[in-house]
């Protein structure tokens, strides 16, 4: 009885192989579908994200380089200022800075009288309490600026500098 009880078992055994083995062979094909699906994803998405792009994750495109600028150098100047008593004056170094553009540039020393007229205007019509602390001498500039701009056609200055800025 032993042995047909062991028979029982071996033919047992050889059932159980085979469908272990068909088990397997499912469960191999489940991973290989499931591992296959994970790969084509990350395929997909990192083509998205190379071609098109995620808000957050693609680097941050470069800002557009400033325009290469050029100056105009109009001299120095000695200018009697508004004050009451008439004693007083300016003598300041002006620098007008505009991007760089041939055709702007022939317009700039065209209308150059005009540009050094304009600024003498402008600063004769000052006092010295018009002009001393900085953020006065910055909305100076600002006027002289807008002065200039309006009567060019071809294009604007961007930035006045004063190289040399003298009251006495």
């Amino acid at each position: 009885m032993m042995k047909m009880a062991g028979k029982k078992q071996t033919g047992n055994e050889g059932e159980n192989t085979a469908k272990s083995k068909k088990n397997n062979g499912g469960i191999a094909k489940i991973v290989a579908i499931a591992l296959g699906s994970v790969i084509f994803g990350a395929v997909v998405v990192g083509a998205l994200a190379y071609f098109i792009g995620i808000p957050g994750l693609a680097p941050k495109a470069k800002a557009a380089a400033p325009p290469e600028m050029e100056q105009l150098d109009l001299g120095d100047r000695v200018i009697n200022l508004a004050d009451e008593d008439g004693s007083r004056y300016l003598r300041v170094k002006i620098v007008l800075e505009y991007p760089k553009n041939e055709k702007f540039a022939q317009e700039l020393e065209k209308e150059k009288p005009f540009i050094q007229e304009s600024i003498l205007h402008i600063l004769r019509t000052k006092t010295v309490d018009d002009i001393r602390p900085v953020p006065k001498e910055e909305e100076v500039k600002a006027e002289i600026i807008n002065s200039i701009n309006k009567k060019l056609q071809k294009g604007k200055v961007e930035k006045i500098y004063f190289t040399d800025f003298l009251i006495q």
